[in-house]
């Protein structure tokens, strides 16, 4: 159980494409995860780190108080639009993983296979890929129930590990922000987009050159180490 506390709300102030609001107020540091969902509404996930959770007295309150605290930090943000709830109580996130997969004819997916992280992707997709996996293995294995369960893993596992090991490090990377904040604009999208361990700084050139070249202009001994062994560039 990781130490965050988040709370799932919606609004309908529209955020397009995916948007990180990182506000600090009298009780600490709060962070919306936000992106647009429907023509309509958007997504408002909430996270804040136990000191601040403590502090504000999150614990202690409604749903409605809740609600309303989030309203106001981030006031600015929701341009006078609410927050709106399903249940939204505050939980923390679990990283769950099962070394057995499946046992006789029962199968595990999605959330109960391995949890991600918001901030890395959907349970939901997860779960379409694994029966997408499951769905591939019966056209490879036909009716034999045990050999196509023992390639459904063989064939997803790789992918699922790699996926929750970069959730972690994700996660890892919202529960100690707070020394980061104090970085240049530049080096902090930098440090998010390679938090995961799956983009490396190839892959940064190749998806933002701008944002590439601005960090290697900031951190010129990175480019040194990020360049293999007798290739310059």
């Amino acid at each position: 159980m990781r130490p965050n506390y988040l709370a799932w709300y919606g609004t309908t102030r529209l955020f397009d494409p995916l948007s990180l609001i990182f506000r600090t107020n009298q009780d600490g540091l709060i962070i919306a995860h936000t992106y647009r969902y429907s023509r309509t509404h958007s997504t408002f996930l909430v996270e804040c780190d136990p000191q601040t959770f403590l502090r504000a007295g999150l614990g202690g309150m409604s749903e409605a108080e809740s609600i309303a605290y989030c309203e106001r930090a981030f006031a600015d943000d929701l341009q006078g639009h609410r927050l709106l709830s399903n249940r939204s109580n505050w939980f923390r996130y679990t990283i769950v993983s099962n070394r057995q997969w499946y046992h006789g004819k029962v199968v595990l997916l999605g959330d109960a296979l391995r949890t991600g992280h918001p901030s890395v992707g959907s349970g939901t997709r997860l779960a379409m890929q694994d029966s997408i996996a499951l769905f591939d293995a019966h056209r490879a294995c036909g009716n034999d129930v045990p050999k196509m369960l023992e390639h459904f893993v063989q064939i997803r596992r790789p992918g699922s590990d790699a996926l929750q090991q970069a959730a972690i490090r994700s996660t890892e990377w919202y529960e100690n922000l707070g020394p980061k904040l104090a970085l240049d604009p530049v080096s902090f999208a930098y440090d998010y987009l390679t938090r995961s361990g799956r983009v490396s700084h190839a892959d940064v050139r190749e998806r933002d050159p701008e944002l590439a070249a601005a960090f290697e202009a900031l951190h010129p001994e990175h480019l040194s180490r990020s360049v293999p062994s007798g290739r310059s560039e």
